[in-house]
């Protein structure tokens, strides 16, 4: 049932194209997007742009993931910190992080270093803000009884204030591999010779839409597959707490 929506919404777009509401220079028709995407899977083509793109995608993300838990607990315990770091990350949250790409490239070149940092840096802020927000609302009970234990200052950020941001931080971390496909696409419109975004920029130049957007449902489908075994690995690595999904 949970997939009724998107099951009604084929059978709509195929009716639509059968019936010639909806002409094939319009939205090609559901089944040739099928085919298509059958063809490129069975010959094999587009799975060495699948790895070409999550590498990108993935070193970004684990750089800001790493970076960001690291600078939001800092904010969170440093004060100084806080107000150093704060109005910068205020200033580029706004910013559309895919009108950055063309800056990277003159900084770092046209290759795959340019695209993991636009990625990093657009996962960093809701990783830093969600682990800030996570640190700062620890109970301060939980502080006092780790005292109280005879768990030195030093000690207290790992045992105690990571533990209990940790749910937080997984939310941040959520939306920032989100982000992370979002950007690596963009990125690779603008300059890639491998990569999901390349292909799909590739196939609607020469106007082969069912093939474009046969590569978009299956980024679709990978996005979604891996949001939900993220989840599924957080209901079992937090089980202590009710996270919320």
């Amino acid at each position: 049932m949970k997939f009724m929506p998107l099951l009604l919404l084929a059978v709509l777009w195929q009716t639509a194209s059968m019936t010639g509401l909806l002409p094939a220079t319009v939205l090609p028709p559901f089944s040739s997007v099928v085919a298509a995407l059958v063809s490129l899977v069975t010959s094999g083509e587009i799975f060495p742009h699948t790895a070409a793109s999550f590498l990108r995608a993935g070193a970004g993300l684990l750089l800001a993931v790493i970076f960001g838990t690291a600078l939001g607990l800092a904010m969170a315990r440093v004060r100084a910190i806080q107000r150093s770091i704060e109005p910068i990350l205020l200033s580029i949250y706004p910013v559309p992080k895919p009108a950055l790409i063309p800056l990277f490239m003159v900084w770092l070149g046209i290759g795959d270093v340019s695209k993991i940092a636009v990625i990093a840096l657009s996962c960093l802020v809701p990783v830093v803000i969600s682990t800030f927000n996570g640190a700062r609302a620890v109970d301060d009970i939980l502080l006092w009884s780790a005292r109280a234990r005879g768990t030195a200052e030093h000690r207290l950020l790992w045992r105690v204030v990571l533990p209990a941001a940790l749910p937080q931080i997984a939310t941040g971390v959520r939306t920032a591999i989100a982000i992370a496909l979002i950007v690596m696409v963009s990125s690779e419109f603008i300059s890639a010779e491998h990569g999901l975004g390349y292909l799909i920029f590739s196939y609607g130049g020469v106007g082969a839409d069912d093939a474009m957007l046969a590569v978009v449902l299956y980024l679709t489908a990978i996005g979604f597959l891996i949001d939900r075994a993220y989840v599924a690995g957080l209901r079992r690595l937090l089980a202590w707490h009710a996270f919320a999904h």
